[in-house]
């Protein structure tokens, strides 16, 4: 049935392949939603609403791990599960004060075992994608 009311536009703040490339996942900054599709043919495979706002994201194939700015109080982790059946599952969160609602760039280390997160006050936080605690921060000048 169509929708009681028109959908809002959605702003898509980030993609990312996954799959070895055959897949990709966009996230939208105000509709809160993570949704990915297969590639060829295209083809929704799920849309996952989050509870907050999406920041930035990354995703680290290697560990299908995705990491969310969002926007409220700090980053959170999900895995991304793509076999037999794609869906996206909370795994942490890595709670951090957000003074501004600016958006910080996230991003994992090679092995995706650090997860590496701007904050709105100038810090880089280095967590242990494991533990969830902190494991560094670094300062700027």
């Amino acid at each position: 049935p169509p929708p009681q009311h028109p959908r809002l536009p959605s702003l898509p703040i980030s993609a990312h392949f996954f799959d070895q490339g055959h897949c990709i996942v966009f996230a939208f900054l105000d509709s809160h939603e993570v949704v990915a599709w297969k590639i060829a043919p295209w083809n929704q495979i799920f849309q996952h609403k989050m509870r907050t706002r999406i920041g930035s994201t990354t995703y680290h194939e290697a560990s299908q791990l995705l990491l969310v700015w969002n926007l409220v109080d700090g980053v959170d982790i999900y895995r991304l599960a793509y076999q037999p059946t794609s869906s996206l599952h909370h795994i942490r969160h890595l709670r951090l004060k957000i003074r501004r609602n600016y958006i910080c760039h996230v991003q994992f280390d090679s092995d995706g075992k650090v997860a590496i997160t701007g904050t709105d006050n100038g810090q880089i936080l280095l967590w242990d994608v494991n533990s969830g605690q902190l494991a560094q921060v670094l300062h700027h000048g």
